[in-house]
C-alpha cells in the first residue's frame, strides 16, 4: 500500500479546510481546496496581522460619482482563484450585467449596487451566483470555452449551497438571497434545454423566490431592497406582442374534447388559472411577461402538466410561441429554440385539437410544421369561432 502523504495542518487558513484538516491555500475568496469540491468556504475570525493582510488581497467595489456606478478598484493577490475572479467580474461589469435588463436605471443596479452587496463577508452566496453567471455568459459567447463553462458550474453550484445554508441559519441578507436566487433562476433558464416534460430547476428556483418574498414581505417592504426591486425590474419594458391573446383557448374550458375531466372542479380551475395567468403574462411588459405564468402556477396544474394532459399541454404551447416572439430582440438568457418546443409539444397532440392550436400553428415554421396534424376532415370553423377569449 502507498505511503500516505504527509501534510500540514493549517492554522490560517478557511475553516473549511481546518475541519478537513487539510492544508489551505488561504486563496480569497473561495480556497482553491473548496473550489474543486464545490463545497462552502468559511473564514472565521483572524488576528489584527491576519485580517490586514486578508484586506491587502480583497477584493474593493467602489461605485463611481456618475449616474452608471461600476467596479473600479481592485488589489489582487498573484493566485490563479483572484485572477479568474478578476476576470468574471470585469466580465460581469463590462458585459454580462447588461443583459439583466434594458433599462439604464436598473443596469446601473446590477453593475453597482448588486456587487457592493455581493462583497460583504455574510454574502457569499450572491457573489458565487454572479461569478456563474459572468462565466456562463463567456461560454455562451465562446462555446469552444470548455473551462468556463466548467467554472460556472462549479460556482453555480457553491451559489445553491449557500442559498440553501443562508436559508437555514438565516445568517446572510434576506436582500443579497433574494437577488442571487434571481441571478440563479436566470442561469437555470438558460442552461435548460428544454420547458417540457419536466420543468428545470429554474422553476424550483422561481418558487422559491415567491417564497422567500412572502416569508421576508415586511423586511422588504421596510428597507432598500423594496426600491431595489423597483428598479431591477422596472415596469416599462414593453414586449414586441402585437398579437389580441388566442381567443381559441377559451374552447379548452367549454367544447373542447375530454370533457369529463373538467368536472373535477380543482382540475378546472387549475387550467382557468392557468389560462388566466398567462393571459396577464401576455399583456405584461417584459421582466414579468417571462416568469409570471411559472411564477403563479398550481401545484394541481404543474401536475397535469407532468401527467401530459392534453390541455396543459396546449397552455405550453401558447406560452412557448409567445416566448418565440417576445426574444427575438431578448437577451441571451432567454434564447432557445421556442418555435422548436412548440413544435415538439403540439406533436404530442391527436388532431382533435388542433381548433384549439390556430394561432401556434401560425407561429411555427411553416417549411418545418405544416405537417404537425391531419386536417382532412376537419370541421375547424365551429371551433375557431367559440367563445372570446375572455375566462372570468
Amino acid at each position: 500500500m502507498a505511503p500516505i502523504r504527509p501534510h500540514q495542518k493549517t492554522r490560517s487558513g478557511c475553516k473549511t479546510c481546518k475541519q478537513r484538516k487539510v492544508k489551505c491555500d488561504e486563496t480569497l475568496p473561495i480556497c482553491n481546496n473548496c473550489t474543486r469540491r464545490g463545497v462552502e468556504c468559511v473564514w472565521g475570525s483572524t488576528s489584527p496581522k491576519q485580517e490586514l493582510a486578508t484586506q491587502e488581497q480583497s477584493v474593493v467595489v467602489a461605485q463611481s460619482s456618475s449616474a452608471e456606478g461600476s467596479l473600479a478598484i481592485w488589489t489582487l493577490g498573484e493566485g490563479s482563484s483572484d485572477l479568474l475572479t478578476l476576470e468574471l467580474m470585469h466580465h460581469y461589469s463590462t458585459a454580462a450585467s447588461y443583459s439583466l435588463s434594458a433599462d439604464p436605471d436598473a443596469t446601473t443596479v446590477w453593475r453597482g449596487i448588486i456587487p457592493q452587496m455581493a462583497f460583504e463577508p455574510q454574502n457569499q452566496c450572491l457573489l458565487q451566483a454572479i461569478l456563474a453567471f459572468s462565466a456562463l455568459h463567456i461560454h455562451y459567447e465562446d462555446s469552444t470555452s470548455h473551462r468556463h463553462a466548467q467554472v460556472a458550474t462549479d460556482y453555480y453550484n457553491q451559489a445553491k449551497f449557500g442559498i440553501r445554508v443562508a436559508d437555514t441559519d438565516g445568517t446572510a441578507d434576506v436582500n443579497a438571497v433574494l437577488v442571487a436566487l434571481c441571478l440563479v433562476a436566470r442561469y437555470e433558464f438558460a442552461s435548460s434545454a428544454a420547458v417540457f416534460p419536466i420543468p428545470g430547476e429554474w422553476y424550483n428556483t422561481i418558487r422559491e423566490i415567491r417564497r422567500n418574498l412572502l416569508k421576508d414581505r415586511t423586511e422588504l417592504q421596510d428597507n432598500v431592497m423594496h426600491s431595489l426591486l423597483a428598479a431591477i425590474a422596472p415596469p416599462h419594458l414593453p414586449t414586441s406582442l402585437t398579437d389580441q391573446f388566442p381567443s381559441a383557448l377559451s374552447t379548452l374550458l367549454i367544447s373542447a374534447p375530454d370533457a369529463e375531466e373538467l368536472h373535477d372542479a380543482s382540475v378546472r380551475n387549475a387550467y382557468q388559472e392557468s389560462i388566466y395567468f398567462l393571459e396577464q403574462a401576455w399583456r405584461a411588459p417584459l421582466n414579468r411577461c417571462v416568469g409570471l405564468w411559472w411564477y403563479m402556477m398550481s401545484n394541481t396544474f404543474l401536475q397535469l402538466l407532468k401527467e401530459a394532459r392534453p390541455r396543459a399541454l396546449i397552455i405550453l404551447a401558447h406560452y412557448c410561441a409567445m416566448m418565440k416572439h417576445i426574444t427575438r430582440d431578448g437577451p441571451w438568457w432567454l434564447k432557445k429554440k421556442w418555435g422548436d418546443e412548440a413544435r415538439r409539444i403540439v406533436s404530442m397532440l391527436d388532431a382533435r385539437w388542433a381548433p384549439c392550436l390556430g394561432w401556434v400553428l401560425a407561429q411555427l415554421d411553416p417549411e418545418r410544421d405544416s405537417q404537425v396534424f391531419d386536417f382532412t376532415g376537419m370541421d375547424t370553423l365551429s371551433w375557431g369561432d367559440a367563445g372570446d377569449g375572455r375566462h372570468f
